[in-house]
């Protein structure tokens, strides 16, 4: 009988610890930026609010360099560059136009002014 309890709290032990992880996961945010540019968006069947898709080549701080895909509301301003919070499971949360001079300087490098 006490070995039987002691399997289950191990298996409620490891599941509790699994879902910490995941819920780490789902809250943990990574700063990319990107140059919009609207040769690359796509018009999608519209979804929630979302009818317009971009692949775009984003770079994090350190000028790593990621495809992205993001849906938005409205066709984006050309040209503009942008920092997109990304979550490993979700993928784009949140996006903010930026000034060439907010980028960091390892992403500064990859787009003119």
């Amino acid at each position: 009988m006490k070995s039987k309890k002691a399997v289950i709290g191990i298996v409620a032990a490891i599941f509790v610890v699994l879902c910490m992880g995941l819920a780490f996961l789902a809250t943990k945010n990574e700063d990319y930026y990107t140059q919009i540019d609207n040769r690359w968006v796509q018009e999608i069947a519209p979804h929630g609010a979302m009818n317009y898709k971009y692949t775009l080549a984003a770079y994090d701080e350190n000028g790593n360099e990621k495809d992205i895909v993001f849906e938005t509301s409205r066709v984006l301003t050309d040209q503009a560059f942008l920092c997109l919070k990304v979550n490993f499971i979700r993928g784009v949360v949140t996006w903010a136009e930026v000034e060439y001079e907010e980028l960091p300087a390892e992403v500064q490098q990859y787009y003119n002014e």
